[in-house]
């Protein structure tokens, strides 16, 4: 009986459902889709192929020339194509400003939850970002959907395909693939065709500097549903497609019907709640209402889609639009064209029709022209229940588009689901919109393919283009294969400010496990901020990771550059070239650029000679007791027993076995030679032997020459006289302000510096460069140590900036010292950036490894043009140069960006926009770091941020101290020394006050 029943039930099923589909009574019948075919294509119920390109835009900023020639590229890819019957391209913009937080928040997950593994207490910085980012940006998408249908066969294809089909049926015996996924639908013959048109595309993108993806079917879904009811779609849906695990059904399945063991139809999965129509302009989807416009008329005169769009978004109407590209266009006037032909005696308009018509075939059959099928939706939508603010967005939506070359648009459709449904993404190859033949040109003329792109989808640095579209960034990521940045601009243009910005972004960079490790050489405090939101954003037990550090020439802050590693008696190789180079460059007289002839080489023999002297079978350094009392407090403790003959080689490796590894360190820096020995080492019998006869262009004996410079080094730089006492300890992130030792002016002035550069490289980076190749050179005791250490260094990102980089234009040992860490940077992980005032600043060889350039401010018009030649700019990209990058501004400091990706060049004009609870994080001024700084004790760092971000949103007090000084100066005649901070100290207190009486303080009182 049931064999009986159930094909009775499944033919009356059948005719329900072929109503119901046919009579547009349920809104999956509206979906063309029926499953998928391979990782990247689709298949609709009538057999097309489908196929989604998300586009992210072009790689460079778009003018006249750019845009010409991205025309003509497009237009030649798509009419080889077009020109054939059967294919269709849909290309899909959108535009909301209102959920941009949702993709901003995204961008930033990565950063986010690096910020909680390493116990960051940035979710002030973080909210903050998304809420002020968000007022001056909104989510744009950007897609091309291929389809290639039945149509395109011939009909001797077509009815091969036919009986393939129902013999393969027949054979399987396969039943209806009712309610599920129909696996058969799919045309094979259209495999290969469809295949070529995708694959050209995208190709042609790629080479016109368009930066596209091709989807995989999953996410081409997602975005389809996203498109179709974004507030019911999460960022982590997936459809189930053939191969997926299929859902558990509840129903029993009936005999000879598989819909209960298929993947469900994707028609539901893509529009998973019904639609209502309230009238017959608006429609409500879950919890938005949707009005669909069309273009009835189209432009009279064509313009670009950046005419549109800054009309559009000068209403912060959120809106998208749906251009239905079809092929074949003749095809459709050939009855309206034989019938004007007919009638035209009755009016001139049909004679009118006629001769267009005979334009427009003589345009397809003389020239390479394809005459395409157009139709043009666009859709607007409002929270449910606001119809008034509804009509008004379509109102402006209409209004923008009237405008936009004089086009003609209606709200009529007829069905107003069908009328949204013309303007959803992927959802269906046909359209309501009012159709028009074009030639390809003038359609391909009207697309949004000039928007700017990222080679980053995620990012801690979130820039955007001036007109509001969210431009990621992450410094050291594998978007590029070197990472070396070069920032210039003149004084405040907020050069400062983005490279703390890049400096937290590479502390936040997604899927480290560790701070990564930053050397910051610094003149002035510009990094201090960045130190000091770090620092107080880590837990009490990480607080010494993060340091800021101000170097002053006394012997207190001495350092010994003949330091080695932990327990090893000679220095690495990498070690050896750098104390060559430094020696060379002590033992180079002043204002000279280069050395005597054979001081570089006796340098290297010293170095060796310095090193062998006082190893454990020569002549070591003695322990002395009392120099060190933690060190004689510990050796007490492990009952370490020492006579007037124990070396402090002894004491390091009595204390390294003991687990006292950082004790062990300040105990071998005893045991190391010092710059004093280099001038005792120097008249040894081996240095005699070699260079005892040469003499120096002063007529003295080299050797002599030799240790009178280095005499005067030692008596010049106390830091450089004795036994390290500058210590970071474990620092990770390390910014060295040499403000105090390396000052600008005469020739002595200028060899300071370079002096001071060269020894913070060193003292800050020199553990950067080891390798595990190093190991076997390292005492045995001591390798397990050195094994881990350097397996974590390796992996850590690395960076090293030198801020003020003018400063070294005389200083050939530092610029060759940041030549060679550019050459090898790759290979250890390390990135380079070098920030300065001038392009000049830069050796040409500098330039030339720059792989992302930061022009943060025009300067005269010689130096746009000699950028514009170093870099290859674009006559668009040097206007832009010119008319367009300035310093900070409300909404943010606008300048020019080039990159070098995997993918090619990327220039944009960019801005970075910070909110003020950052730019107070990252300010250096020394009455805003006071406040701050005073304010981070007195109520923490969080809140004391959030209390000067909402009574002085732009990031400083300055002007409010120089208006209170300029009271007191009125009112005194003469302010006393030092008046800034008594008022800087009486404005701290107000705000304490204010907030003690009111937490959420936005002003002070008068």
């Amino acid at each position: 009986m049931q064999n009986f029943v159930d094909p009775i039930l499944n033919g009356i099923d059948s005719l329900l459902a072929w109503f119901s589909t046919e009579l547009r009574q349920t809104t999956e019948s509206y979906c063309d889709l029926e499953t998928a075919e391979s990782e990247t294509t689709l298949v609709a119920r009538d057999g097309s192929l489908v196929s989604m390109i998300q586009v992210q835009g072009v790689t460079k900023l778009v003018g006249n020339d750019e845009f010409n020639s991205i025309h003509a590229g497009l237009t030649q890819s798509l009419q080889a194509t077009l020109k054939r019957p059967g294919h269709i391209v849909q290309v899909y913009f959108s535009y909301d400003k209102s959920a941009v937080k949702s993709q901003i928040e995204d961008i930033l997950a990565p950063a986010k939850s690096t910020a909680q593994r390493l116990r960051l207490s940035l979710d002030d910085l973080f909210k903050e970002r998304v809420e002020f980012i968000s007022r001056y940006c909104a989510q744009e998408t950007l897609y091309f959907v291929l389809w290639t249908r039945p149509y395109s066969l011939t009909k001797e294809q077509s009815q091969r395909a036919s009986k393939d089909k129902l013999k393969l049926i027949r054979e399987n015996n396969i039943p209806p693939f009712k309610n599920g996924q129909n696996l058969i639908a799919a045309i094979p013959d259209l495999r290969e065709s469809h295949q070529s048109f995708v694959r050209s595309l995208v190709n042609d993108l790629g080479t016109l500097n368009i930066q596209c993806q091709l989807l995989e079917v999953h996410n081409a879904l997602h975005a389809i549903r996203y498109s179709a009811d974004p507030d019911f779609t999460d960022k982590d849906w997936r459809p189930v497609l053939p191969g997926d695990k299929i859902p558990v059904h509840e129903a029993r399945p009936l005999a000879s019907e598989l819909s209960s063991l298929m993947w469900p139809p994707l028609s539901r999965q893509v529009f998973p709640r019904d639609a209502v129509a309230l009238d017959l302009r608006t429609i409500r989807v879950g919890d938005r209402i949707y009005t669909p416009i069309f273009i009835d008329l189209f432009p009279q005169e064509i313009k670009s889609f950046i005419v549109l769009f800054s009309r559009v978004i000068a209403t912060h109407v959120p809106w998208r639009m749906s251009f239905l590209i079809e092929s074949g266009g003749l095809a459709a006037l050939r009855f309206k064209s034989m019938m004007a032909a007919i009638l035209s005696w009755t009016s001139a308009h049909n004679g009118l029709v006629h001769d267009a018509v005979k334009m427009l075939n003589n345009l397809e059959t003389n020239t390479d022209e394809a005459i395409v099928r157009l139709q043009v939706s666009f859709a607007t939508w409002a929270p449910e229940g606001n119809i008034r603010l509804l009509r008004t967005r379509a109102a402006e939506l209409a209004k923008a588009i009237e405008g936009w070359g004089t086009c003609e648009v209606s709200e009529v459709s007829g069905d107003v689901f069908a009328g949204m449904a013309s303007s959803i993404l992927g959802f269906t190859a046909n359209s309501v919109a009012t159709p028009s033949v074009a030639p390809l040109s003038d359609v391909v003329y009207m697309l949004p393919f000039t928007r700017p792109a990222s080679a980053w989808q995620h990012g801690a640095v979130l820039l955007r283009s001036p007109d509001g579209k969210p431009w990621p960034y992450q410094p050291g990521s594998a978007q590029q294969t070197t990472w070396i940045d070069l920032v210039y601009a003149r004084p405040g243009s907020g050069k400062s400010v983005l490279s703390n910005a890049m400096n937290l972004a590479l502390c936040l960079s997604g899927g480290i496990q560790r701070l990564p490790r930053i050397a910051v050489i610094d003149i002035g405090p510009s990094s201090s901020g960045l130190i000091s939101l770090l620092k107080e954003a880590l837990p009490q037990e990480y607080k010494h990771l993060v340091t800021y550090q101000r170097l002053r020439m006394t012997p207190d802050y001495s350092i010994n550059p003949f330091d080695t590693q932990l327990g090893c008696r000679y220095p690495t190789a990498q070690e050896r070239g750098f104390l060559v180079n430094f020696i060379t460059l002590l033992a180079t007289p002043v204002g000279a650029e280069r050395p005597y002839d054979g001081i570089s080489d006796m340098a290297g023999l010293i170095v060796d000679e310095l090193y062998k002297y006082l190893v454990d079978d020569a002549k070591p350094h003695l322990y002395t007791n009392g120099i060190e009392s933690l060190i004689d407090d510990i050796l007490t403790e492990i009952g370490f027993v020492f006579d007037d003959k124990t070396t402090w080689w002894e004491i390091t490796d009595a204390l390294f076995l003991s687990g006292f590894h950082h004790e062990a360190m300040l105990a071998q820096r005893y045991a190391m030679p010092l710059l004093p020995d280099a001038v005792a080492i120097c008249r040894t019998q081996v240095i005699e032997d070699l260079y005892g006869q040469v003499k120096a262009p002063t007529g003295e004996p080299l050797i002599q020459a030799f240790g009178r410079m280095i005499s005067g080094a030692i008596r010049e730089y106390p830091v450089l006289s004795g036994v390290t006492k500058f210590d970071i300890g474990d620092a990770r992130v390390v910014s060295l302000d040499l403000d105090e030792v390396a000052k600008g002016g005469g020739d002595a002035a200028e060899r300071q510096t370079a002096v001071m550069y060269m020894l913070a490289r060193y003292v800050l980076a020199r553990h950067y460069y080891l390798t595990e190749d190093a190991l076997a050179d390292f005492p045995e005791a001591y390798r397990d140590y050195h094994r881990q250490r350097i397996g974590e260094i390796r992996e850590d990102p690395k960076r090293i900036v030198y801020d003020e980089f003018h400063r070294t234009s005389r200083a050939r040992a530092v610029r060759d010292q940041v030549i060679l860490d550019m050459r090898e940077g790759r290979k250890w992980n390390v990135q380079i950036a070098l920030i300065s005032q001038s392009l000049e600043d830069f050796d040409p060889v500098m330039v030339e490894f720059g792989t992302s350039i930061f022009i943060m401010d025009a300067g005269p018009e010689q130096a746009i043009r000699r950028s514009t030649e170093i870099f290859g700019l674009s006559e668009t990209a040097r206007v832009a140069l010119k008319t367009r990058v300035h310093g900070p501004r409300e909404g943010g400091a606008t300048f020019l960006a080039q990159f070098s990706t995997k993918s090619g060049i990327n220039t944009q004009l960019l801005t970075s926009t910070l909110g003020p609870v950052e730019l107070w994080a990252f300010s250096t001024t020394a009455e805003d770091a006071r406040v701050r700084n005073k304010l981070y004790q007195a109520m923490g760092p969080v809140e004391a941020r959030r209390v000067l971000a909402n009574l002085f949103p732009g990031g400083s007090i300055k002007a409010l101290i120089e208006a209170r000084l300029a009271v007191l100066k009125d009112q005194q005649g003469v302010i006393a020394e030092g008046g800034n901070l008594g008022i800087v100290d009486q404005l701290v207190a107000e705000i304490l006050d204010a907030w003690s009486k009111n937490p959420d303080v936005k002003s002070l009182p008068s």
